[in-house]
């Protein structure tokens, strides 16, 4: 190669190496294809995981929309039509075909085992797929991606204590679609369990008290069946009316040995007479008469039956009241061998009707068996004994109709531990007498009759008194039938129950419709025995090595508040007790009674207890509403409704969530 040629291409070499003009195009130019891979890699990279998120999201929802309406449990037997169908509906809201251009989008829910229980289905599993294409790298040869996510929602029972506060008054022997005054007839007498007479309101058929058997008991198959084996539930049971049976419960320590009752007792201001029981009083003319031959040792002194001259005691005439005949003024004389002179007399009780204290212990000393907790009825002549049915007073309350949930006096206080006389009281209704007056009553026994055959519509007995102001509360000739003392089936603290137990519950003889409506009562004894703080507190303690359990309440009630002035429960008789500050004005009594009913439901929120309320057969009122947690009301206007709304519970109380 010729020199000449040599030094030309090196010139032009050496000229393009030395001019950079133009260059920065060529490398853009050469740098374009690398930088489209990065950015595409980017953006496709974005796109799947968008989709996947997006897909998993579908697949959470479809699995807990099929959990939710599962209905059969058994692994053996594939996903309910009605479970897969919503959780495939659920899939699809959630994620559109053809979203960001996917394709082969697939979700499929089945039934699984969740927990150590392999033979029960508690979750519903899913799996979820789609193809998304890439949108820059397609460019390059890249294929589309295959996404694939899974997905498991379960029903998963906490450590869990529920409450139930059941009314189980009067109008629950009704049906759902009755008006609120409902009534079936007169109330009937039964021998109870514990050997007593009580009495009930006779049950329609489909009334409310068999749809809340029925709720409860689908409440409990509905945590069991969605009960993971590791977790624990415990139950307890209050059913109210004016008053609740919770006395066998209660240590004896917090049990009163003695109550002011509204009741009656001998007069101790009636002259005194010869031979005469305290507050007896001369009824009749008397009569005289004279033996002979009696040595004057028998006469004046021994006064034995051989005499002929000795009190005959007290005994029960036809006309229903006690009666006794006495001699006294007794003198003699020598004549006739010796004459021993006397007057008899027939005697009657003058009782004082007003407040007056008898003593409890013999109650508080058998407490725990109920069968065997009776005492000597001190209102009566025959000396008959009375049995505890279980039902209590609460002594010491306050007359406020304003309360702060921060300080609450010691009967609203779930937390409260009263000792020695300001210790819950035994009920007593076989002692509790009604009167005419707000002051002391003197009545003579002649003016009282048996019941039996009369009206209340009569005219007045003699002296004046009708049979309504002069009735016992707990039995016998004057007792009221109305549910004015109603002692209704005995509660239970927390505890495990079997299925069976539940079963056995709710369908006891003694689980019967009767009495009137105090929300209060029933909410405050609820709040009691699930308090961690209180009495109580051990029941609902945390299992071993476990966190606290969540507390709840199902408070259950067919109607509104209903205090009456002339009920004997809780607060003893509120017309003449005045415990709650009504004393004869009834819309006070309501409005008090309400305010407590409010700020005890406060009680319960400021513990952490989820309150469910469930109205059946009216509508949720004001009160109702504060009282439940936000969301936690239901209305039941059909027994299908009403037991509907116990498992929809069952349902928020086990708790629906993903694990995978």
């Amino acid at each position: 190669m010729r020199n000449d040629e040599r030094h030309g291409w090196s010139g032009i070499l050496g000229r393009l190496r030395r001019d950079k003009r133009g260059n920065a195009l060529a490398i853009m130019a050469a740098s374009l294809i690398p930088l489209m891979g990065f950015s595409g890699a980017a953006v496709d990279m974005a796109r799947l995981y968008i989709v996947k998120v997006r897909l998993q999201q579908a697949c959470d929802a479809g699995v807990l929309a099929g959990r939710k309406v599962m209905t059969d449990t058994a692994v053996s037997t594939p996903l309910d039509p009605a479970a897969k169908t919503q959780a495939t509906t659920f899939f699809a809201n959630n994620f559109r075909s053809g979203y960001l251009r996917s394709t082969a989008v697939d979700f499929k829910p089945v039934k699984a085992a969740s927990g150590t229980d392999t033979t029960v289905a508690n979750a519903v599993t899913g799996t979820a797929s789609a193809t998304v294409p890439m949108a820059v790298m397609g460019f390059f040869g890249s294929k589309p991606v295959k996404m694939d996510v899974t997905c498991q929602a379960v029903f998963d029972l906490a450590d869990t204590d529920v409450m139930f506060v059941l009314d189980t008054t009067g109008s629950m022997a009704c049906l759902p679609s009755d008006p609120a005054s409902c009534s079936n007839g007169p109330t009937v007498s039964y021998k109870r369990s514990d050997g007593t007479t009580g009495w009930y309101n006779p049950e329609k058929s489909g009334s409310k008290m068999q749809a809340l058997r029925d709720a409860v008991i689908l409440f409990d198959s509905t945590m069991r069946g969605n009960a993971d084996p590791s977790t624990h539930f415990r139950y307890g049971f209050v059913t109210y009316s004016s008053t609740v049976n919770v006395g066998r419960l209660i240590p004896a320590a917090n049990l009163a040995t003695e109550g002011t009752y509204q009741t009656r007792y001998l007069s101790p201001d009636v002259p005194n007479i010869p031979e005469a029981i305290a507050g007896d009083y001369a009824y009749g003319a008397p009569s005289s008469t004279s033996r002979p031959n009696i040595p004057k040792a028998y006469c004046v002194a021994q006064r034995s039956p051989a005499t002929g001259f000795t009190r005959t005691g007290l005994t029960w005439n036809d006309e229903g009241f006690y009666q006794a005949r006495a001699y006294y003024n007794l003198s003699w004389t020598a004549a006739n061998g010796g004459t021993c002179s006397g007057t008899q007399q027939a005697l009657r009780a003058m009782w004082r009707y007003g407040a007056w204290t008898w003593p409890t212990k013999d109650f508080v000393a058998s407490h725990r068996d109920l069968n065997n907790a009776e005492a000597l009825n001190p209102t009566r002549l025959d000396g008959s004994t009375d049995r505890w049915r279980g039902c209590i007073e609460e002594p010491l309350t306050t007359t406020d109709s304003t309360f702060d949930v921060n300080n609450l006096p010691q009967d609203l206080d779930p937390d409260a531990a009263p000792t020695g006389k300001l210790g819950w009281r035994p009920a007593w209704p076989d002692v509790v007498w009604n009167r005419e007056v707000f002051g002391t009553q003197d009545v003579k026994d002649e003016n009282v009759v048996k019941e039996a055959g009369l009206s209340r519509n009569v005219p007045p007995w003699p002296g004046g008194y009708y049979p309504w102001y002069l009735k016992n509360y707990g039995g016998g000739a004057f007792y009221d039938d109305t549910g004015s003392a109603a002692c209704g089936m005995k509660s239970y603290r927390l505890k495990t129950w079997t299925a069976q137990e539940v079963k056995n519950y709710v369908n006891d003889p003694d689980f019967k419709a009767y009495g009137g409506t105090y929300h209060d009562v029933g909410m405050i004894w609820g709040t009691r025995l699930l308090s961690p703080d209180g009495v109580f507190g051990a029941d609902t303690a945390p299992w071993p090595g476990r966190k606290a359990p969540s507390r709840n309440i199902v408070f259950m009630t067919d109607g509104t508040m209903l205090p009456t002035q002339t009920s004997y429960g809780l607060y003893g008789v509120e017309l003449w007790d005045n415990r709650t500050g009504g004393q004869n004005d009834t819309t006070r009594d309501y409005n008090n009674h309400v305010a407590r009913f409010r700020v005890e439901c406060d009680a319960a929120k400021a513990k952490g207890y989820t309150i469910y309320v469930v109205a059946v057969g009216v509508d949720i009122n004001a009160d109702l509403t504060y009282c439940a947690s936000p969301g936690q009301t239901f209305e039941a206007s059909s027994t299908d409704e009403l037991t509907d709304a116990f498992k929809q519970i069952a349902q928020r109380v086990a708790m629906l969530r993903i694990t995978l």
